[in-house]
């Protein structure tokens, strides 16, 4: 069993690459988007919730040379292979990348996240029960919420 370390890592100032321009790409960015807008999609087709948000979009397949100067990538797309040949790259140059869904093939893992004003509380299960996880961060999110409201965002 692969086990994650929860960090927090400073990204405003890093290329966050995502390979793919899908549904599952859109979750994760909503919560990347907190933290950085230097955000790079590759994909043929983006979705309409994902275009002209201030992203870089790159309307293409995917290729190795898409990872220069990315310091997270995430493999969001929906072909095993290409999640896999991204996935290959980014450990062959030394990148982090998530395969966002096999958390076996992933070099980290997103959390459940409460972002307030001062303060990010991350809910981890590992990757292993998701929706546990999200069952977790929105009963503290509550709590959060009625115990400190002037530090919600």
């Amino acid at each position: 069993m692969k086990v994650f370390l929860p960090l927090n890592i400073r990204v405003d100032n890093k290329k966050i690459l995502f390979v793919g321009g899908g549904k599952i790409a859109l979750h994760k960015i909503q919560t990347i988007e907190k933290y950085t807008r230097n955000i790079t999609i590759v994909s043929p087709e983006i979705i309409d919730e994902l275009k002209g948000k201030g992203f870089t979009e790159v309307y293409k397949e995917y290729d190795s040379s898409d990872l220069d100067g990315a310091f997270l990538v995430y493999a969001s797309t929906n072909v095993e292979a290409v999640n896999r040949r991204v996935r290959d790259d980014a450990e062959a140059r030394g990148i982090l990348v998530n395969v966002v869904d096999n958390r076996e093939l992933s070099g980290f893992i997103s959390p459940a996240i409460i972002k307030t004003k001062e303060m990010t509380v991350a809910v981890s299960s590992n990757g292993q029960n998701v929706k546990k996880s999200v069952e977790w961060r929105n009963r503290l999110r509550e709590f959060v919420n009625e115990t400190w409201p002037d530090d919600n965002p």
